[in-house]
């Protein structure tokens, strides 16, 4: 009867982390599809590479780390299987009405509506690993979620340049539009919320109570921004990279999407799903392996990024970017997983909403639009054909220095885990 029991629990969390994982995914798609995009968007709106630095990045992420805190006190507070659902259909509409868009601002109204809708998921998401898998597999189980978005990437740039090199990019909004939706009625229909910490139903902090339980743990302030310079750099090249090569290198969008989403996908849901693996190994003796195998894999990738906008070949640019990207974006799971390690349980979707406000406005949010307001700077000094490429190359590799020293310095601190357990 016993092994009974463990066998269905044992499905039933995996089936959840299933369901969760694809959740990911599809937000992934949604979030990042308008990447190779972009020239398609340019040419038929005529914009500035400024214009599209904002529509790729400032104007999802604005208003997706301005409702992501609210929607993740409220996902601590209620049923966030429910949350969830809504949330992913009314991305779809939202996804749908960037392809009605017929100006600059309705496609930026758009792109904001997208980023209020999608805010909720992933901290949602995150809370609901915590309450089912222990701390010791907790890494491993969020790290096969964030390897979701490798997958949703992959999808979303090679989906979108197919559909967008026979229809057009407006069909192609409308097309992922419909993935979130169904998906969304989906989760309303079947998904079930799993029980909380009785601990977490007992003590709910307010508000501020709860930013200042965040803050106030010392690792946070370091590893944070130093995470933050990563993901700057991260969402310079995911945004960017695939326009460069459009316009610099001739491949067709179908060809950029397709290469660029199958090497970053492929190699960054193996590398996230080892990196997990391993930081729970390690973590056992210390927890703090979660924070010093990020700032090992951030210094690593600096001289990648540095030699893929040094290089001007599509083979060794795309190669060199797979790496950096790659050991960039398996280092999320660790970072959230040892945050929830060192919190109370009833702030576990706050801390991720909270960590993810840092990280999109400086990194999805000022990325882009830097990259692109240097490129259309560095054009008008007569470097056009190479504006953008030395863009990346100016504000990404530096970024991924600064990155692992702020890392290593937050794991430097005593291991704060323990003193959070029992306060738990």
């Amino acid at each position: 009867m016993r092994n009974e029991v463990r066998a269905q629990g044992f499905i039933r969390r995996h089936g959840l982390l299933a369901a969760l994982t694809l959740i990911i995914v599809i937000h992934a798609v949604d979030r990042l599809a308008i990447v190779i995009l972009l020239e398609d968007i340019k040419a038929d709106l005529l914009l500035s590479d400024a214009q599209l630095g904002i529509l790729s990045g400032f104007a999802f992420v604005a208003l997706y780390v301005a409702a992501g805190i609210p929607m993740a006190f409220i996902s601590d507070r209620s049923n966030r299987s429910r949350t969830i659902g809504f949330a992913l259909t009314a991305m779809g509409g939202m996804t749908m009405l960037c392809g009605m868009a017929q100006n600059f601002l309705q496609l930026v109204a758009a792109r904001c509506g997208l980023g209020i809708s999608a805010s909720p998921c992933v901290p949602a998401a995150h809370s609901i690993i915590a309450d089912v898998y222990p701390p010791a597999q907790r890494t491993t189980a969020l790290s096969v979620t964030e390897s979701g978005f490798f997958i949703g990437s992959f999808l979303g740039l090679w989906l979108c340049g197919w559909i967008a090199t026979d229809h057009g990019w407006r069909i192609a909004f409308f097309a992922i539009g419909m993935l979130p939706l169904l998906l969304g009625l989906s989760a309303l229909a079947w998904m079930r919320d799993p029980a909380r910490s009785l601990r977490d139903e007992r003590a709910q902090l307010g508000f501020r109570d709860t930013m200042r339980k965040i803050v106030g743990v010392r690792q946070v302030r370091w590893y944070v921004a130093g995470s933050a310079f990563a993901v700057f750099a991260s969402a310079a090249m995911m945004t960017w990279l695939p326009a460069l090569m459009i316009r610099s290198y001739g491949m067709t969008r179908t060809e950029a999407g397709g290469l660029i989403g199958a090497i970053n996908g492929v190699g960054g849901l193996i590398l996230t799903i080892v990196v997990g693996v391993v930081a729970d190994r390690l973590a056992r003796r210390d927890a703090r392996w979660n924070l010093w195998i990020p700032a090992l894999l951030f210094a690593a990738s600096a001289p990648f990024a540095a030699l893929a906008f040094l290089s001007y070949t599509p083979f060794a640019l795309i190669s060199c970017f797979a790496v950096a990207a790659c050991m960039i974006t398996a280092c999320s799971a660790p970072i959230i997983s040892y945050s929830q390690q060192i919190t109370p349980p009833n702030v576990h979707a706050m801390v991720t909403a909270s960590i993810f406000l840092v990280f999109n406005l400086a990194g999805y949010g000022l990325a882009p639009l830097a990259v692109g307001a240097l490129s259309d700077h560095l054009a008008r000094t007569g470097q056009a054909e190479q504006s953008l490429q030395l863009a990346l190359l100016y504000l990404t590799a530096p970024s991924l220095v600064i990155a692992a020293v702020l890392v290593f310095i937050g794991g430097r601190f005593g291991d704060d885990t323990r003193a959070a357990r029992q306060e738990n």
